[in-house]
């Protein structure tokens, strides 16, 4: 009697049993490698920001080499001293327009009439044909994508995701503003830039520039870069009582001119209350996990947490407070 050898061209198959094991391990890896591959990616993210940063703080340095003082927030054409009121018609230029020379953006700046308001003109001529251009040198890579452009009484303002520090006090308040305690290198109701001397608390004790979340639809002006209260932070909110606005703050509401007074949009506490802008305020506030990039007097960015200590915070947005700070 001979044996039969097994054909050795014949495969064994997998069970279900192996093909389900298969299946749940590379399922398993999938759930390990995602969190990774998201945190990559947000790291990079955060890098591009970090030098979105470090480049409007070059920006502002090289604007006060040539001009022996930062730009103002932004100005009035018609008042001096500027209406404590960012409705007012007649606003111009803000901070970043004077600044796109320095970014690279001298084209765009060539486009715009500084003798004119900023309310002026339309997609295709006049100062909003500028007003109205998405800059991606003023986006956070890590905010979510907002395509409304501020359209209440005009229409045609773009936003961007970086704001100058108006100081520790209400954004259009002059009295906070003359008050050494809470002035900030920037102002709009001051029309004021400040000089490296001005910043007696030293440059690495201030903060420059730092991150805002842009306004939901037409109606919000947070992050419009055209408009005067658009590009603009600053530490305090009377909307309701005196708060301080730390980095990230979900307990305090931002105050600003144009708002929408949305109830049903709890992201960030970004519901306002427009009645309330004259003693307002928009808080520091950005998409990265645990608190805000900022660019700092000497140009420096650091990554500041949204658990700072809210006298720590309002002494780094002051600048003559006589608060020198070290480590924070």
């Amino acid at each position: 009697m001979s044996l039969i050898s097994p054909n050795p061209n014949l495969r064994r198959a997998f069970t279900l049993i192996e093909l389900l094991v298969v299946i749940a391990i590379i399922a398993i890896l999938v759930a390990l490698l995602l969190p990774a591959v998201q945190q990559a990616r947000e790291a990079a993210r955060r890098s591009s920001c970090k030098n979105n940063l470090k480049q409007l703080g070059l920006a502002m340095h090289n604007y006060h080499d040539v001009h022996k003082q930062f730009p103002p927030a932004a100005i009035n054409l018609t008042q001096n001293p500027a209406p404590e009121n960012c409705r007012h018609a007649d606003w111009g230029a803000t901070w970043i327009l004077m600044a796109l020379p320095f970014i690279e953006q001298g084209a765009l700046y060539d486009q715009y009439n500084f003798e004119q308001v900023a309310r002026n003109g339309n997609a295709t001529s006049g100062n909003n044909q500028v007003t109205r251009r998405r800059l991606e040198a003023i986006l956070c890579p890590s905010h979510p994508t907002n395509s409304s452009l501020l359209t209440q009484d005009f229409t045609g303002f773009e936003k961007g995701n970086y704001g100058v520090n108006l100081g520790s006090g209400y954004n259009l308040e002059r009295d906070h503003f003359n008050d050494s305690n809470r002035r900030g290198p920037f102002s709009v109701v001051g029309m004021y830039g400040a000089k490296f001397r001005d910043m007696t608390d030293g440059t690495s004790n201030c903060i420059l520039i730092s991150e805002i979340v842009t306004g939901i639809g037409g109606g919000d002006d947070k992050g419009a870069w055209g408009w005067c209260s658009g590009p603009t932070f600053n530490g305090s909110s009377g909307c309701g009582s005196n708060r301080i606005l730390t980095p990230n703050t979900t307990l305090r509401t931002d105050c600003s001119h144009y708002a929408s007074n949305n109830n049903s949009d709890n992201n960030f506490n970004r519901r306002n209350n427009p009645d309330a802008a004259a003693n307002g305020g928009v808080a520091s506030r950005s998409y990265h996990t645990g608190g805000v990039q900022s660019t700092l007097g000497d140009g420096t960015v650091r990554f500041i947490s949204e658990n700072i200590d809210q006298t720590v915070w309002t002494n780094l947005l002051a600048i003559q407070d006589g608060n020198v700070l070290g480590e924070f």
